[in-house]
């Protein structure tokens, strides 16, 4: 299969711009396992929307519309769910699905910097795992409390890529594959970052729920992160031997063959209210 992580090796555009990479088809698959994988996390993240039958939610970088077709069973019969992504591929998915479950949502293609709904449209406004890939992180999180009511919630989620913890055998060469692992990232410790972009926008209070991320299989760790082909990435610009990548993916393959592999990281989830 191939892997959006390819987009990384050849340097092109990735989740900034799905429709304009050689592999959009990719990217619903990646988002459809990734929903599978994190479901207990996003069931706590569901669960800090508070939502209630009848309010009106969005959700900005909605991919293929899993949660927000999770957050339209929450808010029927009387509510809605809105999803806005910046890819045609994405929202094509999405509305597939919607229309085989006949539930309150809606899809529509937009710029998460610009979202194209009235002042305070909606009762609670969410994102997930979209700001690392932003422009301006701060700009989304205004546009956000917007459209969000006064008195509504908003919860922006997202990994911190630098929390990601690997069990491997080199310790030397697992701290080089740390250190420069994300680079490719546009905001790989935005996670960590947006309580303080909450409380300068105005949010009222703001908590941060840390969710455990645990993987226990290579393959689907690598779906999330790249870490299959993460030694190799860096190997390829000096930081570490070839010979340091090979032993290094080798150690996380034997890993995964004898069912010892074993990585940990956190989604950090920052929710607060928009003020009355």
């Amino acid at each position: 299969m191939t892997s959006i992580f390819d987009q990384f090796e050849q340097r092109e555009t990735g989740f900034d711009d799905v429709d304009k990479t050689s592999i959009s088809g990719a990217f619903p698959e990646y988002l459809e396992r990734m929903a599978t994988d994190l479901a207990a996390v996003k069931r706590s993240m569901h669960g800090l929307l508070q939502a209630r039958p009848g309010q009106r939610i969005l959700d900005v970088g909605c991919g293929t519309g899993v949660d927000v077709l999770a957050i339209a069973e929450l808010v029927s019969p009387d509510g809605w769910a809105v999803g806005m992504d910046n890819s045609q591929v994405m929202v094509d998915a999405a509305r597939g699905q919607a229309a085989e479950r006949g539930l309150p949502a809606e899809f529509t293609v937009g710029d998460a910097h610009e979202l194209a709904f009235p002042d305070d449209t909606f009762d609670t406004a969410r994102t997930e795992r979209v700001l690392q890939h932003v422009a301006d992180p701060s700009r989304v999180i205004a546009e956000l409390l917007r459209v969000t009511k006064p008195g509504g919630r908003v919860l922006a989620a997202d990994l911190d890529h630098g929390m990601w913890a690997p069990d491997a055998t080199d310790r030397e060469t697992t701290r080089a594959v740390l250190a420069r692992w994300f680079d490719y990232i546009a905001n790989p410790w935005i996670a960590r970052q947006v309580p303080g972009l909450f409380r300068s926008a105005g949010v009222e209070d703001v908590q941060v729920t840390v969710l455990p991320v645990i993987m226990t299989d290579l393959e689907a760790a690598d779906a999330m992160t790249g870490l299959g082909r993460a030694a190799k990435l860096i190997a390829a610009e000096g930081s570490i031997t070839a010979e340091q990548a090979q032993a290094w993916d080798d150690d996380l393959r034997s890993r995964q063959a004898d069912g010892s592999f074993f990585m940990c990281g956190a989604m950090l989830v920052t929710h607060g209210r928009v003020p009355a």
